[in-house]
C-alpha cells in the first residue's frame, strides 16, 4: 500500500511501534493516555484507539482497566 493511502491509525501504530522499547518508552513504562496521543498527533481519539488496540494485539502493548496502557 502507498504510503499516501496508509490509514491515520496505521502511521499511528507505526510511529508508536518505533518509539516501544526505546529509552523513552522501555518495558513497564506507561505510555501517554488516549487523550494526550490523540493531541500530539493531531488525530481523533478513535485513531488512537485503533492504533492501541493493534498494537495489544500485537503483544507490544498491555492495557489495564483504570490503570492506562503498558509496554510489555
Amino acid at each position: 500500500m502507498p504510503r499516501s493511502a496508509e490509514l491515520p491509525s496505521e502511521r499511528l501504530a507505526a510511529e508508536i511501534r518505533r518509539k516501544i522499547g526505546s529509552a523513552e518508552w522501555p518495558s513497564g513504562e506507561q505510555i501517554p493516555s488516549v487523550t494526550e496521543l490523540a493531541t500530539t498527533h493531531g488525530v481523533s481519539r478513535a485513531t488512537v484507539a485503533k492504533a492501541v488496540r493493534v498494537l495489544v494485539d500485537e503483544g507490544l502493548l498491555v492495557t489495564r482497566q483504570g490503570w492506562g496502557t503498558f509496554v510489555v
